[in-house]
């Protein structure tokens, strides 16, 4: 999975917590599902791109110290297992993550899976609405 589809996912997931460190959390866990359906992987500087140009969204209309940047964060940092993988040439049968070793998804050539599961992250970023009044204070504890 394109590591910046991860962040927007995290970032949306995020929307259910009441701590960051909770939503770093579930970002970190919604890594492994979505690295289970069928994808394709793109070269580092490419990543790279996609992933700051997702951060920067999400900082830039949530906040550095939102819900949603904790999210996207912690759906992205299982990937730097990938990222250290690639830079040292470790076979991904070496890998510690399952997702990253033998359950990866099935590598596609297209993108369409991908591109749905970001346009639903972008979506759902841009139409909800910040929290009622009345629930907890956002980005306080982590």
């Amino acid at each position: 999975m394109i590591v910046a589809v991860h962040a927007l996912v995290g970032a949306t997931l995020a929307r259910l917590c009441r701590t960051r460190g909770q939503a770093l959390l579930l970002g970190s866990i919604s890594h492994f599902p979505a690295d289970l359906l069928p994808h394709r992987d793109l070269d580092i500087p490419e990543e790279a791109l996609l992933l700051a140009a997702a951060l920067g969204l999400i900082s830039g209309t949530r906040g550095p110290g939102s819900l949603e940047f904790a999210g996207a964060l912690g759906a992205a940092l299982p990937d730097l297992e990938n990222l250290v993988g690639r830079a040292f040439g470790i076979p991904d049968e070496r890998l510690l993550l399952p997702t990253h070793r033998r359950l990866h998804g099935g590598k596609t050539r297209g993108f369409r899976g991908q591109l749905a599961l970001a346009l639903i992250g972008l979506a759902s970023l841009a139409l909800s609405p910040a929290r009622c009044a009345d629930a907890p204070e956002r980005g306080k504890a982590w």
